[in-house]
């Protein structure tokens, strides 16, 4: 072969090799560009909020229910399971005093019958706006002493209140330990001033298969037998989720 041939030869290989490398350089920058696109996309439609992670949501309600005895002033706390169905959105909590006593002498009066069964708010203080009202303007005997420590006395006149416990509440998740609140809250706190359920201002949520744990204080010695019950209401999104790895916060 003439060396002129030779370099044709090499020239045309040359070239050809340029174009193999453009079309490679062209493939390679559409790879690249789908790559980004997908992740892109992928990030667009990672969960922000739990409101963005699928899954089929019914309504749910948790009780975790605590017993006392007359008289008890020490802390006690019982928890509550999350079924293994899905996660548990928290957007309600709500304590109660279900009057479990049977001893109609230990209630202010005393009545005929004990209210056994009935339901009481954990403090006084949604009936105590009520009552402070009607003690000021009560046309009460003379002998009787119409002020605050009377509407918790149940040996006065206006001793009605005395029947009304009065807790403290921490929450705590079992699974990670964390409380919801470094000091307990004040029963009152979760009634708001108009006696409503609290509502969350940011939704909660445990882990299937964790646990809720309630602690509950009495401030004074509790009035008579009773159960503490703390509801939770919400809802559950089905499925074998985890809410800590669908936001991201696992690591």
């Amino acid at each position: 072969m003439q060396p002129d041939d030779i370099r044709r030869h090499l020239n045309a290989l040359s070239h050809n090799q340029r174009q193999i490398n453009g079309a490679l350089g062209a493939l390679q920058n559409q790879f690249e560009q789908r790559n980004q696109r997908i992740d892109d996309n992928q990030i667009a439609r990672a969960p922000q909020r739990i409101e963005d992670i699928p899954g089929v949501r019914t309504p749910r309600w948790y009780e975790v229910d605590i017993d006392f005895t007359n008289g008890d002033t020490a802390l006690r706390f019982n928890s509550a399971e999350i079924a293994p169905d899905g996660p548990f959105i928290i957007t309600q909590v709500a304590p109660y005093w279900l009057i479990t006593d049977t001893t109609a002498a230990n209630f202010f009066g005393p009545p005929a019958v004990a209210p056994t069964g009935r339901v009481l708010p954990c403090t006084a203080l949604p009936l105590l706006f009520n009552s402070v009202g009607w003690a000021a303007n009560v046309a009460a005997p003379a002998a009787a002493v119409t002020n605050l420590g009377d509407m918790f006395d149940g040996t006065q006149n206006e001793g009605l209140l005395s029947d009304i416990p009065e807790f403290s509440f921490q929450v705590e998740i079992s699974g990670s330990g964390r409380f919801w609140t470094n000091t307990r809250i004040p029963a009152a706190d979760f009634y708001g001033y108009g006696g409503q359920p609290l509502y969350l201002g940011h939704q909660g949520w445990v882990e299937r298969t964790d646990r809720i744990v309630v602690h509950a204080t009495p401030e004074v010695a509790c009035p008579h037998n009773g159960r503490v019950r703390m509801v939770f209401q919400g809802y559950q999104i089905l499925g074998p989720i985890s809410i800590t790895d669908a936001l991201g916060l696992s690591g």
